[in-house]
């Protein structure tokens, strides 16, 4: 999974649970792996600096808390079967976290830290089966989807494929898939309809993929340069494809011509309306399923998005251009 919920985005809900969740967790590990598993943020780098928790890391609950967000639509679930999803979801999310940093290189691989994954693992595993018998099964068959479809998404990327939005789309929804199990675990334990069942999976689809397209519109120049490819470009090249502007000439890998297609290819807006059309969908569905807290934060991400839709496409890159002021702004405006 991307890490969408990460502390720079937007506030709208304040993690509640994880942090006492996951210090249970780091408080049942062998003693030699609590450190590691206590700084395990500032450790694959969604931290600045070490001690930092989950819960100050992403700044509302809905990335390693959704279960809770579920909740309030059934009424069957008690409080016990609620902390057990939100920590099975959380585990599976950091697991996935982790083994996206290992794979890609971006953190070193250490026997402390395999040990520590596996442990997260078993961890995971247990604590789903404990919401709903046979779900593990359910928790590895998502991690088996996420890893080949960001498999595929490095090998795409990596040779400057050109891509469509369909194909990004797919590709995509296939990277959430572990953010899924625990949430459809916790409501068919707490007596959900299949229908109910359906409603909740499109609403999360609305969000991880409104979410994941929200950062890879942001962060695609950083992603270009740590050598990893960026859909923003693999779009653009579709694009240009489709409208014949393809010269034999040019460098694809040249940085001001890369940013120069993207810009003209307005594929940053594209991905900002294709989001806003996932937060859409998620309010429907969250409306629909009485998700009101959930439907809260899907209109919010809305309404952020109409403001910064029209900005970005008068001056293409704004958005970019506008995250890499924020923390400027934020101290000199305060």
């Amino acid at each position: 999974m991307r890490e969408g919920g990460a502390a720079s985005a937007p506030f709208f809900f304040m993690n509640r649970h994880i942090d006492a969740l996951y210090g249970g967790f780091v408080a049942s590990l062998p003693a030699v792996l609590r450190p590691l598993a206590s700084e395990l943020p500032y450790t694959l780098g969604f931290a600045p600096t070490p001690g930092l928790s989950w819960g100050q890391v992403f700044s509302h609950e809905v990335t390693l808390e959704a279960p809770g967000l579920i909740a309030e639509a059934f009424p069957r679930a008690n409080g016990e079967l609620t902390r057990r999803a939100i920590l099975g979801h959380a585990l599976s999310v950091i697991e996935a976290f982790t083994t996206d940093r290992l794979e890609d290189s971006q953190v070193r691989s250490t026997p402390e830290l395999l040990e520590l994954l596996e442990h997260v693992r078993t961890a995971r595993d247990n604590t789903i089966e404990q919401v709903l018998p046979g779900a593990a099964r359910m928790v590895r068959d998502a991690d088996r989807v996420t890893r080949q479809a960001i498999r595929q998404e490095r090998e795409l990327l990596g040779r400057l494929g050109a891509a469509s939005f369909d194909d990004y789309t797919r590709i995509s929804l296939a990277k959430q898939a572990v953010g899924f199990p625990a949430s459809v675990a916790f409501v068919q334990a707490a007596g959900a309809t299949a229908s109910q069942v359906e409603e909740v999976r499109r609403a999360l689809s609305g969000i991880w993929l409104g979410l994941q397209f929200e950062d890879d519109t942001v962060d695609w120049e950083d992603d270009w340069r740590r050598g990893h490819g960026a859909w923003a470009v693999s779009l653009a090249r579709r694009r240009l494809e489709a409208v014949k502007e393809q010269r034999s000439e040019e460098r694809p890998t040249e940085p001001d011509l890369i940013r120069r297609r993207v810009f003209s290819m307005r594929v940053l807006y594209l991905m900002l309306r294709a989001a806003r059309h996932q937060y859409r969908v998620a309010w429907r569905y969250c409306r629909v399923a009485r998700l009101e807290r959930l439907a809260l934060w899907a209109e919010q991400r809305v309404v952020r998005l109409d403001r910064l839709l029209p900005l970005e496409e008068r001056h293409a890159g704004y958005v970019v251009r506008a995250r890499k002021l924020a923390p400027w702004a934020a101290e000199v405006l305060s």
